[in-house]
C-alpha cells in the first residue's frame, strides 16, 4: 500500500442495506479497535437507500471504493463501463428464508399451504419459494401470496396479524418481534437444497484491483480479524459497536450475531473464501430461470480469492 508516513489511506465502503446490522459487525469491530488505523487505513462504512442508484452505480461514479453486491449484479457488471470484482464473500450461505410463529403450526415449507405469506416482488425470490414448496412436497398455488413492495415485513407484522409468515433475512427480520426468539420457526432454503449461494461479495472495481492490490489485501486481512474477534467474543463486539447500531435492542443484536456468525467462515474456518463451484451452480440456476443476463463465461473475471491472506 502506497502512503506517506503518518497518512492514512481513505477507503469508503458502501453497505448493501439501508442500515448496519450484525452481519456487518466485523468491519465496525475492526474500526472500533483501531485495527484499520494501525494498518494505515481510514475506513468509512456507509449505508443508504437506492434512490440515487445501487451501491455499484455509486462506486462507478467514484463516491465509494468498495460495495457489498449480490452475485447476479456482480456478474452482469462485467459488461458495464465499471466492471467489478468480488474479492471475498461475506456469507458462505444464503440469508433469506421463511419465518413464522410456532403458534401458527407452521413447521415446514409444505405447511405454508393455505397461509398468507409475505414475499418481495422479485420473481427470483418467488421462484425460490416455489422450488422449496416442491422439494418439500407442497403446492405453491395453495399459498396466498402477499406482495409487500418496498416494505420488508418482519416479525412485528406477523404478530399484528398482517400475514402468517414472511420471506426475509432469517438472522434479522425474524428477530424483530416481542415474542421470545425460541417461539419463532425459521425455514431456510439450504435445508431443502434450493439455490444454495453466497449472499454478498466484497467488491472493488477492476481498475481499483489493478492499481491497489496491497490496499485490498490489507483491508481484507484486518476485516477478517474483525469478524473472527466478533465470532469469538460476541458480547464484547456488541458493546464495542453499539454506537453504529444504537437503534437496536442489544439482546436482538446479540441473537442476530450468534445466528449469523457460522455463515462467516467456511468448513476450514477460513473467512471470506469464495467457492467457485457454488458460484457456478447458482449462476446456472439463475440462467435457467431467466433471472440474469450473465453467463458462465462471466464468472472467471468476476470473482477471485487471490487477495485473501
Amino acid at each position: 500500500m502506497s502512503q506517506q508516513k503518518n497518512t492514512l489511506e481513505k477507503l469508503r465502503v458502501r453497505l448493501e442495506y439501508v442500515h448496519p446490522w450484525p452481519n456487518h459487525i466485523g468491519m465496525f469491530m475492526a474500526r472500533a479497535k483501531g485495527w484499520y488505523k494501525d494498518a494505515g487505513l481510514d475506513v468509512s462504512i456507509i449505508s443508504d437507500g437506492r434512490d440515487r442508484g445501487t451501491p455499484a452505480d455509486l462506486v462507478a461514479q467514484g463516491e465509494y471504493d468498495m460495495a457489498l453486491i449480490r452475485l447476479g449484479e456482480l456478474l452482469e457488471l462485467r459488461h458495464s463501463q465499471c466492471p467489478m470484482v468480488g474479492v471475498a464473500t461475506l456469507n458462505q450461505c444464503q440469508l433469506g428464508g421463511i419465518f413464522a410463529l410456532k403458534s401458527s403450526g407452521i413447521r415446514s415449507f409444505k405447511d405454508l399451504e393455505g397461509r398468507q405469506v409475505a414475499m418481495p416482488t422479485v420473481e427470483r425470490l418467488v421462484q425460490m419459494v416455489r422450488d422449496a414448496m416442491k422439494a418439500d412436497g407442497g403446492d405453491f398455488s395453495k399459498i396466498e401470496v402477499v406482495h409487500t413492495g418496498a416494505w420488508e415485513g418482519d416479525m412485528r407484522a406477523i404478530e399484528k396479524g398482517y400475514f402468517d409468515a414472511a420471506f426475509s433475512v432469517l438472522g434479522w427480520e425474524s428477530m424483530q418481534g416481542v415474542q421470545p426468539l425460541d417461539e419463532v420457526v425459521r425455514l431456510d432454503f439450504d435445508s431443502v437444497n434450493v439455490a444454495p449461494h453466497h449472499s454478498y461479495f466484497f467488491c472493488f472495481s477492476e481498475e481499483f484491483c489493478n492499481k491497489n492490490p496491497d490496499t485490498i489485501r490489507t483491508f481484507l486481512d484486518v476485516t477478517a480479524q474483525g469478524y473472527r474477534f466478533s465470532a469469538d467474543n460476541p458480547e464484547k463486539a456488541i458493546n464495542n459497536c453499539g454506537s453504529a447500531m444504537c437503534n437496536v435492542d442489544p439482546a436482538v443484536m446479540l441473537a442476530s450475531l450468534n445466528y449469523m456468525k457460522p455463515s462467516w467462515f467456511n468448513e476450514e474456518g477460513k473467512w471470506g473464501k469464495i467457492k467457485p463451484e457454488l458460484v457456478e451452480s447458482y449462476t446456472k440456476w439463475m440462467m435457467a430461470g431467466g433471472f440474469t443476463t450473465a453467463t458462465l463465461d462471466d464468472i472467471p473475471g468476476a470473482i477471485t480469492n487471490e487477495f485473501l491472506v
